[in-house]
């Protein structure tokens, strides 16, 4: 999920890093070494070796020991958009877990029958010790026949040690499809990422500060509000979704969640209300306004390697992947699934992602013929829900006339609380106290 912004708009993996605690994970020795992260992705892509060689070149990091294994035959798809999905999966899984190999596993089409032989093949066949997967699919839009078949692969997974995650989705709950036309209703969640044999890893939206600490997070969902047009000045906002006013009418996209319709709750869930799995369990970067930069080739152009800025929880799953391929080589040993663990890990591990406000949002006083109006945040936001937002103005590059209100929030079903919640699972990882769990009992720590 692409912004149209600049390099200088995303995060860099050295912030990551240290944002996250990962740089003194790296310092006590772990980095992933001597584990495989399979990144499972269609088409496959003639420059991703280049790519993900000159991001790391220009990062410090150490160039990756990258293996394609096509199943069951090279792909005859032809990814127009440059393979960005795939720069997006291997070379921010490479940023968090710089030590580990990856495997890209390239089914030759995005049918779920293509994709679930290659995930079963990478697990029959020992492809990798963790499995990421940043796909998915409507839960309702799909066959019982086959939420069935890719639970049981991944149940397969979890027993003999690969741990497989998934992307909890983009849109919210699917009720309001990226603030546009579509409108999917009733609410439903993503497969594969629903299945309780898998992790599902949803998203958030971060700030930093000056020493790339952690200024605040929120869930992410963004909305956008249309400000001004052409040189007409709304007021308030106009909505950007036409067709849906009941709703909440600007939900552009954002963290996907919620109770599956149709697999129960796992054991690990029992404290998570509800009797079905719930969505997400944990989370990481996606908004792709708070991104991550990659670097990807752009067919037709020259130079044809350009940078560009990447969110969507197809960035949070490979991070995710990342660290949990760290947590194992912490362990010693194949952990499998890493869902069950995570709601029994002490809080220092992960961090909750609380609701916020801010006294600094964005309000808004325009000069009418009728005298002075005021406008509250929630009014220049044309909020119906109540819920509360970070607001940013922005202006899209290629449209220097139009200026929307950029909100950090959550969509009208979606709610972001203390403890577990919809949006953020149990919250993101806190990477060194998150690995270091793992770490056998009495074990000393491998310090550089």
């Amino acid at each position: 999920m692409p912004t149209v912004t600049s390099l200088g708009c995303g995060y860099t993996p050295p912030e990551i890093q240290t944002a996250y605690g990962l740089t003194e994970l790296y310092a006590e020795g772990y980095d992933g070494t001597g584990q495989t992260i399979g990144i499972i992705d269609w088409c496959g892509s003639s420059s991703v070796q280049s790519d993900v060689n000159a991001f790391s070149a220009y990062f410090g990091l150490p160039q990756p020991a990258l293996a394609i294994t096509y199943i069951p035959t090279p792909s005859l798809c032809i990814d127009m958009d440059g393979s960005s999905e795939i720069d997006i999966d291997v070379e921010w899984a490479h940023a968090i877990a710089p030590g580990a190999a990856i495997n890209l596993i390239v089914p030759p089409s995005s049918s779920f029958q293509d994709i679930d032989q290659a995930e079963y093949m990478a697990i029959d066949e020992g492809l990798a010790t963790v499995l990421s997967g940043s796909y998915g699919a409507v839960e309702l839009d799909e066959p019982s026949s086959e939420l069935e078949n890719g639970n049981l692969i991944n149940e397969i997974g979890a027993v003999t040690g690969i741990g497989v995650s998934f992307s909890s989705g983009d849109y919210g709950d699917f009720e309001a499809y990226n603030g546009d036309i579509y409108n999917w209703g009733p609410a439903s969640v993503q497969y594969p990422a629903d299945s309780p044999y898998a992790t599902a890893v949803g998203g958030v939206s971060l700030a930093l500060n000056s020493d790339n600490s952690i200024a605040w997070q929120s869930g992410w969902g963004n909305n956008r509000p249309l400000l001004a047009d052409e040189g007409e000045v709304y007021t308030p906002s106009f909505p950007t979704n036409y067709f849906s006013p009941e709703q909440n009418t600007n939900f552009e996209f954002g963290s996907g969640g919620g109770p599956s319709a149709f697999f129960p709750k796992a054991a690990y869930q029992k404290k998570v209300h509800g009797k079905f799995r719930q969505l997400p369990d944990i989370s990481w970067l996606a908004d792709p306004y708070t991104g991550g930069v990659i670097l990807t080739t752009v067919p037709y152009q020259y130079p044809p390697q350009v940078w560009e800025v990447y969110g969507g929880t197809s960035l949070a799953c490979p991070m995710f992947a990342g660290l949990w391929a760290i947590a194992q080589q912490e362990a010693g040993a194949p952990l499998g699934q890493a869902a069950p663990y995570l709601y029994s890990m002490p809080d220092a591990t992960i961090r909750d992602v609380l609701p916020i406000s801010s006294k600094t949002n964005v309000t808004a006083i325009m000069q009418e013929a009728t005298g002075v109006a005021k406008f509250s945040a929630a009014q220049v936001a044309w909020d119906t829900t109540g819920v509360k937002f970070i607001s940013a103005i922005w202006d899209y590059a290629w449209d220097e006339y139009t200026a929307y209100d950029m909100t950090f929030g959550t969509d009208s079903s979606l709610t972001v609380k203390k403890g577990w919640d919809n949006v953020t699972g149990l919250g993101t990882p806190n990477a060194q106290a998150f690995a270091d769990y793992f770490a056998p009992a009495g074990k000393v720590k491998n310090e550089k």
